[in-house]
């Protein structure tokens, strides 16, 4: 009995803590947001790691329940316009995240530009730092469900990243990558004319 007073008595300081945060980023959005563009939709108001951080968010952007942004000193947030970010999507900064405008995040993804040092073991690896670098991802991207995208990784405009997959290195302009780690299987392609009389005369 007592453990489940004690469980409600927390719960009830999450709920103020997050209804305090949800209300200092509708009337006080400087602290969570350097810039905050129009019409956006919040269907759950972020998390975030600190306050007062380099976060950019451009016009009618769309972000879905438990997002987290987590924005180091000297690392920075962009967010472009009409971007979408879904469910749970977790995105991390030291150097830089850059995200274009019309790219589409699906829910589940985690962004990093940043990992533990790790390479000496007589030392912790708590006590190794962090390494990393900027991420960007292009325009009109779609990102899909629980991917995870790297440190110093490049996604070209109109590219596509496969569900589950894990992109360690660059993905070029409209390329469609899938797998672990993510390869390129083919590009997106404008029909020609040809091939689109082909498939009206077999309809």
């Amino acid at each position: 009995m007592f453990y489940l007073f004690l469980s409600k008595v927390f719960k009830g300081f999450d709920f103020l803590k997050s209804t305090l945060v949800a209300n200092s980023c509708l009337f006080f959005p400087q602290i969570w947001f350097r810039a905050l563009g129009k019409n956006c939709c919040f269907q759950g108001f972020p998390r975030f790691g600190y306050a007062f951080r380099d976060i950019r968010v451009g016009n009618n952007c769309s972000f879905g329940i438990g997002i987290f942004l987590n924005c180091g000193a000297d690392g920075y947030i962009n967010i472009g316009n009409f971007v979408s970010l879904n469910d749970y999507t977790y995105i991390s900064s030291l150097y830089g995240v850059e995200i274009g405008d019309n790219s589409r995040i699906a829910e589940f993804v985690s962004i990093r530009d940043n990992d533990h040092a790790y390479a000496d073991p007589e030392t912790l690896i708590r006590n190794q730092g962090f390494q990393g670098a900027k991420i960007k991802i292009g325009s009109d991207v779609w990102i899909g469900r629980g991917v995870f995208i790297g440190k110093g990784v490049e996604i070209g405009n109109g590219a596509v990243i496969g569900a589950n997959s894990v992109v360690t290195k660059s993905i070029p302009p409209f390329a469609v990558a899938v797998g672990v780690p993510a390869k390129v299987i083919k590009y997106r392609q404008k029909k020609s004319n040809e091939s689109i009389m082909q498939c009206l005369e077999v309809t």
